[in-house]
């Protein structure tokens, strides 16, 4: 296989559910590299949620917060700020379903007092306090976070409306998609401008390179993944992925505790 672009999701696909990166993963990146192929993180995370030991095995470019930023080389080369007004109906309606919500922004993460006191209850049974500050990062409080206009992306949590309901609810500025991490439960989500995706991220970052969009290779296992494996020359979707997104995909490799990664790595010549 020529050099290629390898695109990778973080959560159930370089690393597990719990933050732990199997050993055969980290080889994978290692040996890529070494054959002269650029790695790109691409993740519904936002830059402030990546994990440093994870940044330190050096990646070419970061797509983060679901294709809201786009890094390369060290520099920023695109970014997609939720609008004020837009943002402020997208809170006044969680607020009113009483779902609780973070505000991913550029800086950090945000929730107002209420969906602080509720976190306890959101993860209870499914990941420890400590684990989840670990996993997600600090939130900090903020009581007017309809105001704010660094947003990039927001997570809700325990919705007594489904997804479909919650698009309706939203209007159409605005893109749902259930959760993409495991732990958490049917009801829980994630919103991001419409046409921001991690494919349009991928674009972007490929605009930049002068790459072309054949010489790419995307890993995931999420349901904010199926725009990134069908953009891509070759999708691959992890064993771990739910049937939607394996019937999405090109290729579907092991489970992550499985080596996926690196076993599909091996499958497509990559290593």
């Amino acid at each position: 296989m020529g050099s290629k672009v390898l695109f990778l999701d973080i959560d159930g696909t370089l690393v597990d559910f719990r933050g732990k990166m199997p050993e055969s993963a980290g080889r994978a990146l290692e040996l890529a590299r070494e054959r002269g192929h650029k790695l790109v993180l691409c993740t519904g995370r936002t830059r402030t949620q990546l994990f440093s030991w994870l940044l330190a095995y050096g990646f070419d470019g970061l797509i983060t917060g679901a294709g809201a930023q786009v890094e390369a080389d060290g520099k920023l080369i695109s970014r997609h700020l939720m609008e004020q007004k837009k943002l402020e109906r997208a809170v006044d309606y969680f607020e009113r379903i009483r779902a609780p919500y973070y505000l991913q922004a550029v800086n950090g993460i945000y929730a107002p007092r209420w969906c602080l006191e509720c976190r306890m209850e959101v993860f209870r049974g499914r990941i420890t306090e400590k684990e989840r500050e670990k996993q997600f990062g600090t939130v900090t409080r903020d009581d007017r976070p309809g105001k704010r206009v660094d947003v990039e992306k927001i997570a809700y949590y325990q919705s007594a409306e489904g997804v479909e309901q919650v698009r309706e609810g939203l209007g159409s500025y605005f893109a749902v998609e259930a959760s993409s991490y495991q732990l958490i439960n049917s009801s829980d989500g994630e919103v991001t401008i419409r046409g921001i995706n991690k494919a349009y991220g991928m674009q972007r970052y490929l605009e930049y390179a002068g790459i072309a969009q054949e010489d790419t290779c995307a890993f995931g296992d999420g349901p904010n993944d199926r725009e990134m494996l069908e953009f891509a020359g070759i999708g691959v979707a992890m064993g771990n992925a739910g049937e939607e997104l394996k019937g999405c995909a090109d290729f579907v490799a092991a489970p992550i505790d499985q080596d996926g990664l690196y076993r599909a790595f091996e499958t497509l010549g990559v290593l």
